[in-house]
């Protein structure tokens, strides 16, 4: 089971993990024993529930959470075995091949490399971490370790982003814009009072300790560690728009253009809840970007257009929390006397897909396609786009 290669840099470190990983292949079967720290929205909606449809292929093994009514009620929803307070008890005790982060941003760097460190695959919800120091860190670690370290950009999987892939030019040279719009109602309208259980229970200097760290990441990052700043920066840029850089950038390599492109502004405003951040590229075409949070109005909304010289390609994704609601991705082009397009739905389960892909980087050898070098570009690029806000 060898780990992934990510770049030329990683053969080394590819090669020693071949090795290693052609020990624990001998070992374990094909199924993954996986731990799963962060019993919150994410794990309850998305990766418990694909984890246990996808039970060829995985057994959990572990869940981890500081509230111990979340572990104790979703442990016993998901028959983990071992429900612990600490990531560093369960990887002791459980002996995981794998672990799903899905903890708050800003423990995230501690919990990967302690993975690691035990020979532990990594699937990290995004943002991978918070700062470029840390991003390097994790791949330098995951080239000691000889492991898979996969980043959670479900997106990069659902087939509307695969299909527009195929079908983009491999140049970029005709391109002439690209806009990013997302607002977002986060999750309350999607979920019933019993769907989703919570815990008031974490300890108190728990929270605090957790809060601190999360302010001086962010404050190595971007030098500021106000409420406002953590909002916009580690929630919205980081936590969120992220996804929408992420497919942008994939779209972009795809077309040869180099990364980074040029950083030309930024912003934040209503608490950190709005923010932009635009582009240039290679051919002064310009790439904006806006997410908006806007809890009062039920509706999610989540576009990417690229505007070519002679084509407008479209990308349209429903909010994550609704399953099996349809991607779609849409052209249209100049054509002889008019124009004509195409559009293709897709009611495939990216969270699922890409689960499916993390088991086969462990079990085959699969190239990852969402490594943490990709995530540090993005990284790279949103703290640009935050350094360069207004200051008023």
């Amino acid at each position: 089971m060898p780990p992934h290669r990510p770049n030329a840099s990683g053969r080394a470190a590819h090669a020693r993990g071949r090795r290693v990983a052609n020990v624990m292949s001998a070992q374990h079967s094909e199924r993954v024993r996986i731990a799963v720290v962060g019993g919150g929205l994410i794990s309850q909606a998305m990766h418990l529930p694909h984890l246990a449809r996808l039970s060829e292929r995985f057994e959990l093994v572990a869940l981890v959470d500081p509230s111990a009514t979340v572990r104790e009620l979703v442990g016993a929803r998901y028959d983990a075995p071992l429900r612990c307070e600490s990531h560093l008890e369960a990887f002791d005790r459980a002996r995981p091949d794998a672990v799903i982060v899905a903890s708050p941003n800003g423990t995230h760097v501690e919990i990967v490399l302690a993975a690691l460190a035990g020979g532990i695959h990594v699937f990290v919800e995004k943002p991978l971490c918070i700062t470029l120091a840390d991003a390097d860190a994790i791949i330098a670690a995951r080239e000691r370790a000889g492991r898979v370290v996969q980043v959670g950009y479900n997106n990069r999987f659902d087939p509307v982003f695969e299909r527009l892939l195929d079908e983009l030019p491999r140049s970029s040279d005709t391109l002439r814009y690209i806009n990013v719009l997302v607002h977002d109602p986060e999750f309350d309208p999607y979920f019933g009072p019993d769907d989703l259980i919570r815990g008031a229970d974490v300890a108190p200097e728990l929270l605090a300790a957790a809060r601190a760290e999360e302010a001086r990441q962010v404050a190595a990052a971007v030098g500021a560690d106000d409420p406002d700043t953590i909002t916009a920066f580690s929630g919205g840029f980081l936590g969120s728009l992220v996804h929408q850089v992420n497919l942008v950038h994939g779209m972009l390599e795809r077309m040869g253009e180099p990364l980074p492109a040029t950083v030309i502004g930024g912003d934040s405003w209503a608490g950190g809840e709005a923010l932009t951040g635009s582009v240039r590229l290679r051919n002064g075409a310009r790439w904006d970007n806006a997410w908006i949070q806007l809890l009062a109005l039920h509706e999610y909304e989540e576009t990417i257009s690229l505007f070519f010289e002679d084509a407008v390609v479209k990308l349209a994704i429903p909010s994550p929390w609704l399953r099996q609601s349809p991607s779609l991705y849409s052209i249209s082009r100049a054509a002889v006397g008019g124009r004509e397009g195409h559009r293709f739905e897709s009611y495939e389960e990216a969270y699922q897909r890409e689960l499916v892909h993390f088991h086969d980087c462990i079990t085959t050898g699969a190239e990852c396609r969402t490594p943490p070098e990709q995530a540090r570009l993005d990284i790279d690029v949103l703290t640009r786009m935050f350094r360069a806000r207004r200051r008023d």
